[in-house]
């Protein structure tokens, strides 16, 4: 059954992510997920809706959260599950000038169970200036994060970005905090915009490579957006959002 958003404005020492609610809802779905891998399936299908629904209402496991402003929604705040036709439908997200939320999946699994994603995505609209390696432009439009140890504290991600320019696949640490880090998948610079784009990622292998070590921990997924920093908007959509176990 649908739920009306939750928000909650989230500021920790600067960091941007999001946050798994509620241990009791955690535990149980991590049994579902855990049943899921015990049927033997080998894919699982995240956006997996079948009707479209109003603007800022999730469904299922998915969950907002929201980082800024910290009263209100913001400007041109908006996420929607769209659902076109059986072949066609999608996920989008849009931020305004001074919005930082996240659309995340509250089911806990482990990364070496489903180490491989696969999504497609479509930049709308980058922010003005966004680069995240600078501290005052920090702001994207495409963002899709691994939280490893969910919580207000200890946790790291790593977030594959869309970004206006940069190095991409060169591992970067968020100019806010330090287990939070970052790849860049595609560039404004160098990729098409308001185009279809198919990624496929080893993400346990990524994991192994940005924090030399082994997830210990449980993980979630989630997408985020922001354009506080930069005072302009993004929009992104995403679609066919998968993972694999190999």
């Amino acid at each position: 059954m649908s739920q009306r958003l939750r928000t909650e404005a989230i500021r920790w020492r600067g960091a941007r992510v999001w946050v798994l609610w509620g241990c009791m809802g955690g535990l149980l779905l991590l049994g579902a997920a855990a049943a899921l891998g015990a049927q033997g399936a080998v894919e699982w299908r995240l956006d997996d809706f079948t009707r479209s629904y109003p603007p800022n209402e999730v469904y299922g496991q998915w969950s907002a959260r929201k980082f800024a402003p910290l009263l209100g929604n913001g400007d041109d705040y908006l996420f929607r599950f769209v659902h076109e036709s059986a072949t066609e439908h999608y996920i989008q997200l849009r931020s305004g000038r001074n919005n930082s939320f996240s659309l995340g999946l509250e089911a806990p699994f482990r990364l070496q169970e489903w180490p491989v994603w696969e999504w497609e995505w479509r930049i709308v609209r980058l922010p003005r200036g966004g680069d995240v390696r600078v501290k005052d432009r920090d702001d994207q439009a495409g963002s899709v994060c691994v939280i490893v140890n969910p919580g207000l504290t200890g946790f790291e991600s790593l977030c594959y970005l869309f970004e206006n320019e940069g190095p991409k696949d060169a591992p970067l640490t968020s100019t806010k905090r330090g287990d939070s880090r970052y790849l860049i998948v595609r560039t404004a610079a160098a990729d098409p915009v308001r185009a279809w784009l198919h990624e496929r990622r080893n993400v346990l292998q990524d994991y192994r490579r940005v924090f030399g070590k082994e997830p210990q921990h449980d993980a979630v997924f989630g997408f985020q957006i922001d354009s506080d920093d930069t005072h302009s908007g993004a929009e992104v959509n995403y679609r066919n959002v998968v993972l694999r176990k190999k």
